[in-house]
């Protein structure tokens, strides 16, 4: 490249595929694999420190802290070591799709009918019953589910789901991403029930679930619509699971 062509303007694509450069596939998969196996540790032989916390709120207190140090503190740093615009790279701070946010919500809320009316379907009890039963503690659920999503979803589609897109193209990245995903749940579930049928139906609850996170990010153009989406989806998994 020419000092005249390097001097052009870049257009924003451009410029997060040239930063997404930097971090080589090889430094990337080690990454994820250490990722994987401290939060194995942490989610399976360190477990009994959450277990031991009998305040709600100070146990949620601790967990979420610990996710954000393994999740999300890594990956500003990581970022920012290698000068790559954490949160432009991780489309924090993109302008948002409108029209795709249109979309985006009109899917995610027929999603969230076909979650209710699927667990309606499953523990034989109304919709409205299912809704209702917990409706007075609202607020302490959805102050249980609020900062999880925000954690997960910088990890997993902010970074992950966007470094993957630079080398295979977004919908192979976005089904490896959910797979990554998918997979990140399993020490806890399969230390605590084996591969149980809960289990299994919890994994490609997960799967599917991270593919339409995935795919809201594309859509539009921010982070935000899928953290928002995977908050929604987490309270009501709250308020429907009495």
């Amino acid at each position: 490249m020419t000092d005249h062509q390097s001097s052009q303007p870049q257009p924003a694509n451009a410029l997060q595929s040239t930063d997404a450069g930097r971090l080589s596939t090889t430094a990337f998969v080690i990454y994820v694999a250490v990722f994987f196996v401290v939060w194995s540790l942490r989610a399976t032989v360190f477990i009994h420190i959450d277990e031991s916390i009998e305040s709600a709120i100070w146990k949620n207190v601790y967990s979420n802290s610990i996710k954000f140090i393994v999740w999300v503190a890594p990956v500003f740093i990581l970022l920012g070591v290698l000068r790559m615009r954490p949160l432009t790279y991780l489309k924090l701070t993109t302008p948002v799709n409108k029209r795709g946010l249109i979309f985006g919500a009109i899917v995610t809320v027929a999603w969230l009918c076909l979650v209710v009316l699927g667990e309606s379907i499953i523990s034989h009890r109304s919709p409205g019953a299912m809704l209702t039963a917990r409706l007075s503690g609202w607020p302490t659920i959805l102050l249980g589910v609020f900062f999880s999503p925000i954690w997960e979803e910088i990890l997993f589609r902010g970074f992950f789901l966007n470094r993957l897109n630079q080398s295979l193209g977004f919908w192979k990245a976005n089904l490896f991403a959910a797979l990554l995903f998918m997979l990140a749940h399993w020490p806890y579930w399969v230390s605590k029930s084996g591969f149980s049928g809960q289990v299994i139906k919890d994994s490609i609850n997960v799967f599917l679930l991270g593919s339409l996170f995935g795919w809201l990010m594309k859509k539009t153009n921010s982070l935000w619509p899928a953290i928002g989406a995977h908050v929604a989806n987490n309270f009501l998994s709250g308020l429907i699971h009495a």
